[in-house]
């Protein structure tokens, strides 16, 4: 019997399911059967790992892996192997997955429910439930992420559309492809060659692209009626991850020749020692509506720490200014901005990360770029990602760029920092810098103009919600003071 799932998808379920080759076998559906939590039960228990799949009537596709085989009762089960899946919302291509946040209650099993997963955060049905005469279900089970497994800050309703109707139910029961040793190894070679899969739908890396991504970013701009001639868009992380190189990529893009603005090299402490927007021109020297704001290391012990960032994101901290390791900015440092105009405040962030060293980042790193994540976003100040060095990921990487969507290890390491920063993916933006070239490359100035655009439109998004809060309360305080003399 034949199912929904296309090929594609299971290979992309295989891949994050993990330990090899698998086979699907479709063991329910609720339009051949019935809808009914004790049909679900009578098929499904008992059956070892499965795969639930749903798919509603706006083409979305989602659902979640059990590693353990279900039961009709028992309460909430351990499952480190579980997690909520995403493949496609309204027919476009989004792939995502949620992992417990507590294993201990991964599952929850109940004679009652169809397939339940955490608190619920994925509840497919309760009891039975009838087609409609639209021919689809109205489910009783909800999408709650954030309960026992993380969210990644994707809303509920980008996943099921904000309604439980569905149009298909399927579980599939999962068992690994039994493989001789030489056949083994085959496929483990050909797993870190390029797949084919695309799993990011963009832009293609071309000439035109290139262009049109310039064009489209020289456009964005500041409203006029505000002091705001440019966006303010801030490069932290941690030292040696490619801060400064990545302004100069981004500066190459609009001058068609390899910049070297800002000071690159290696470093212990780093090179960048100080605050510096770097404006950025074009070929005939007119300049572009925003600043790329270098920074030093950030770390625990550098002088760039989550204190140090609370007064330059608030604007305090003046262009040119040198951190210091062995003290923190505070309103009595020299040159120090008391009362930062919106010009001076930082518009967007982006995150910088050597793409080889995610796998290897420490607790105490995950916990200070986390803390340093939740600090801008309480100041509602929009962030992202930008993953380095790409190439060092694979060789064959570097010799054919234009894949970079396609390959299976910058998905990973794609997917390895959505989940350790709990940001989605489509924030994580794969780059790869200047480095030994001398003329620059079409496709090393699309992955960084891809960027900055998410930057850039970021800024521009933030800027006009504080330009309109900015003006509602000078409103309020006009109609208070107006009230006030006429008493």
């Amino acid at each position: 019997m034949a199912g929904r799932l296309t090929e594609k998808q299971k290979d992309q379920l295989e891949t994050w399911i993990g330990s090899g080759p698998k086979t699907f076998k479709l063991i329910y559906n609720i339009t051949r059967v019935e809808c009914s939590a004790q049909e679900f039960h009578r098929t499904c228990d008992n059956q070892g790992p499965t795969v639930t799949v749903l798919y509603n009537p706006e083409g979305s596709v989602y659902g979640g892996y059990a590693g353990i085989s279900w039961q009709s009762n028992g309460g909430y089960m351990e499952d480190e192997s579980a997690f909520i899946f995403q493949l496609m919302y309204s027919g476009k291509l989004v792939l995502n997955t949620f992992r417990p946040k507590d294993a201990s209650k991964a599952l929850r099993f109940q004679a009652q429910d169809g397939p339940c997963f955490g608190c619920p955060d994925l509840l497919t049905f309760t009891g039975d439930v009838a087609m409609s005469v639209e021919g689809y279900f109205c489910l009783n089970g909800r999408v709650s992420l954030n309960n026992y497994y993380k969210d990644k800050s994707v809303p509920n309703t980008n996943i099921n559309n904000g309604h439980t109707k569905t149009a298909e139910i399927e579980v599939y029961s999962i068992n690994d492809v039994k493989l001789r040793p030489e056949t083994k190894a085959f496929i483990s070679t050909k797993k870190t060659q390029c797949t084919g899969y695309i799993w990011r739908n963009a832009l293609d890396l071309t000439d035109e692209t290139v262009k049109s991504l310039c064009q489209e970013i020289r456009e964005v701009r500041p409203k006029t009626g505000t002091d705001v001639t440019d966006f303010r868009l801030l490069l932290i992380g941690p030292i040696g991850a490619g801060k400064s190189s990545f302004i100069n990529t981004a500066m190459s893009a609009f001058t068609s020749r390899v910049m070297h603005k800002a000071p690159v090299g290696t470093s212990e402490t780093g090179l960048t020692k100080q605050f510096i927007p770097y404006q950025v021109c074009e070929t005939d020297g007119s300049l572009l509506h925003f600043r790329l704001c270098d920074t030093p290391g950030l770390g625990e012990t550098s002088s760039m720490d989550a204190i140090n960032l609370h007064f330059l994101l608030d604007g305090h901290i003046p262009p040119s200014f040198e951190f210091s390791s062995s003290r923190h900015v505070s309103a009595k440092t020299v040159g120090y901005i008391s009362k930062p105009a919106l010009a001076q405040e930082i518009h967007s962030v982006a995150l910088v990360l050597d793409a080889s060293t995610v796998n290897g980042m420490s607790s105490t790193d995950t916990s200070l770029l986390n803390y340093c994540k939740r600090l801008i976003l309480e100041k509602a100040i929009p962030f992202v990602v930008i993953l380095t060095k790409i190439d060092k990921l694979h060789e064959e990487i570097a010799d054919n760029l234009t894949d970079v969507f396609k390959r299976p290890e910058v998905n990973q390491a794609v997917e390895k920092v959505s989940e350790a920063l709990g940001i989605p993916p489509n924030h994580v933006f794969p780059v790869k810098n200047h480095y030994r070239e001398v003329e620059t490359e079409m496709s090393v100035n699309a992955l960084s103009l891809m960027a900055l655009r998410k930057m850039v439109l970021l800024a521009s998004d933030v800027l006009d919600v504080r330009t309109s809060s900015s003006k509602e309360n000078e409103a309020d305080s006009a109609v208070t003071e107006t009230n006030y003399f006429y008493r």
